[in-house]
C-alpha cells in the first residue's frame, strides 16, 4: 500500500494549497479494512505510540476507502492537542476525500477516551454531516491499546 503524508501550505495569494511531504511503499497491510489495520499504519509508519506528546492525524480516503493521504492536524502536550475543525475539514476538501479517519495518541499509556476526545468526536461528526464528507472512526493510539469510537459503536452512522 501507498502511503502518502501530505500538508496544507499558502500559495503567493495566500490561498490554501495541497503539499506532497513524503510518499512510501508501506508493506504492513495490504490495505485498510478495520481500525486495526489504521493502528498499524500509525505505530509502523509515524510511530505514534512512542510519542511524548499529543498528536492527532487525519486518514483521508476514497469511497472505497482507499488511503488518500495522512496530515499531521496537531502537536500539542503530554495530555492534550489543539484540533480545529476547520483544519480538518479544509485538507479532507482539498485532497478530494469522500471518507476520513482522525487518529491521536495518548502519552500516558491509556487510550481511554477523555471527555475532551467525547466532545470532539461529536463536532466532528456534525461538521462532516454537514458538509458530506463521511467521518469513518476517531482513533486513540496508546503502549496498552487503541480505542475505536466506531468499534465501542459511539460514532454511529
Amino acid at each position: 500500500m501507498r502511503i502518502v503524508k501530505s500538508n496544507v501550505m499558502l500559495d503567493e495569494e495566500y490561498k490554501n494549497i495541497l503539499v506532497k511531504e513524503f510518499a512510501t511503499n508501506y508493506q504492513g497491510v495490504d490495505k485498510i479494512v478495520n481500525p486495526a489495520d489504521i493502528v498499524k499504519v500509525m505505530m509502523d509508519v509515524f510511530r505514534i505510540s512512542d510519542m511524548a506528546e499529543e498528536y492527532v492525524y487525519l486518514l483521508a480516503m476514497t469511497v472505497k476507502c482507499k488511503p488518500i493521504s495522512f496530515f499531521e492536524i496537531s502537536h500539542g502536550t503530554c495530555d492534550g492537542s489543539l484540533v480545529g475543525i476547520r483544519e480538518i475539514m479544509i485538507r479532507a476538501l482539498l485532497c478530494g476525500a469522500v471518507n476520513i479517519v482522525i487518529i491521536h495518541n495518548h502519552p500516558s499509556g491509556s487510550p481511554t477516551p477523555s471527555r475532551e476526545d467525547m466532545c470532539i468526536t461529536e463536532r466532528l461528526k456534525k461538521a462532516s454531516e454537514i458538509i458530506g464528507i463521511h467521518f469513518c472512526d476517531h482513533i486513540i493510539v496508546a503502549r496498552d491499546g487503541f480505542f475505536s469510537f466506531r468499534e465501542a459503536e459511539m460514532l454511529e452512522g
